[in-house]
């Protein structure tokens, strides 16, 4: 897995990434996001042949910014920002497991909760993550609320995400919509610092809004006049930020188009965690499971229950077989416990269990 360092340079984000193993930048994937500066997102830059550099922002990282205090609108804000940048990527195709979900990794702007994400364009990368339910776990779980009110509503909010069978991040923006509307009536962040009376007139007037320069960014984009509504920042894909038009070249700003990246990785066999819906790639002849991440490649976190090195899949001749390796709490196929260090041959659709943790197997 690549090592991340989180420091700081001429006042800006300066997020290192070191290869550590077989992993090779993906020059595609690397292109692309040279080539599309996208609002929330960090702009990678190669260093070296094993360094990558991303910047373009400024703030800290965001586990700083929740240890420093939060109240309940702060810290809907920071999530509703997080859940609008992950619906981009989802929209342009990218890779989620390349996306590092990590609150130390992640950039807040300490004033207006504003965040900022990298991808790693690499082939052969182990998960940088370990799902968006976790990551809201974390952020909940490290923060310290301004008072037990404003606790007790993000519990709530939190039994609801993980009550879900699945994740939906138009259900959980929903559900944000009624902890707090506040943050769903104002059509862009310029918002938050306008007087109550110029928002109230841009809610009245939504057909002749004026051009916006959204304030920090490196390359501001400008709303035209020609623009019809004010819809909200959660229903469409961000605009491609760019330089602004030429006063007599104004148009209306195109939005993010997914680009079909050619690859020739080849389809492999996946294993889907039931409680998280985060899904790995068994890539590798020896792949080995349990909650020790330095010794495992699919880390299993927060359940005591799962041993550190809990099992084992090999993969040979076009088959994946499976092995318990004398495990505490056993490993099962569709409910029917292994015997220790014997493989056993995988199908397409099993069922396995390490502990009371589950998850599915495909094989197409």
């Amino acid at each position: 897995m690549a090592k991340l360092k989180f420091t700081e340079k001429n006042g800006e984000v300066c997020i290192v990434c070191r290869f550590t193993g077989s992993e090779m930048l993906n020059e595609a994937e690397y292109q692309y996001f040279i080539d599309n500066r996208i609002k929330g997102w960090l702009v990678p830059s190669v260093q070296s042949d094993d360094k990558l550099v991303f910047t373009g922002a400024k703030g800290l990282p965001l586990i700083n910014v929740l240890k420093n205090g939060i109240d309940k609108t702060q810290y809907f804000r920071i999530v509703l920002n997080l859940l609008n940048i992950l619906d981009i990527a989802e929209k342009c195709g990218f890779n989620m497991q390349n996306i590092v979900l990590d609150p130390n990794y992640i950039t807040a702007d300490q004033r207006t909760k504003e965040l900022h994400l990298f991808y790693l364009p690499l082939w052969y990368n182990e998960s940088t993550n370990d799902g968006i339910i976790n990551c809201l776990r974390k952020i909940s779980s490290f923060a310290n609320y301004s008072s037990q009110y404003d606790y007790d509503r993000i519990d709530d909010f939190m039994s609801f995400v993980i009550s879900k069978p699945a994740f939906s991040i138009y259900d959980t923006k929903e559900r944000i919509r009624t902890e707090a509307p506040e943050l769903f009536a104002l059509p862009d962040r310029s918002e938050f610092s306008r007087p109550a009376s110029q928002q109230a007139q841009q809610v009245r007037k939504p057909k002749v809004l004026p051009p916006v320069q959204c304030k920090g960014d490196t390359h501001p984009f400008v709303i035209p006049k020609t623009a019809k509504t004010a819809a909200p920042l959660f229903s469409r894909p961000e605009p491609k930020s760019i330089p602004p038009l030429a006063a007599e070249k104004k148009q209306i700003l195109p939005e993010l188009v997914k680009k079909e990246i050619p690859r020739s990785t080849p389809k492999y066999p996946t294993l889907t965690r039931r409680s998280t819906g985060v899904t790995v790639n068994i890539d590798r002849p020896v792949f080995r499971i349990g909650k020790e991440r330095d010794r495992v490649d699919f880390c299993i976190t927060e359940n005591r229950t799962v041993s550190r090195h809990h099992a084992t899949i090999y993969c040979r001749d076009g088959s994946c077989f499976i092995e318990d390796n004398n495990s505490t709490n056993k490993t099962y196929i569709n409910n029917t416990p292994l015997l220790p260090e014997r493989e056993i041959k995988l199908k397409d659709g099993d069922v396995i269990r390490l502990s009371d943790e589950e998850f599915d197997f495909t094989d197409r």
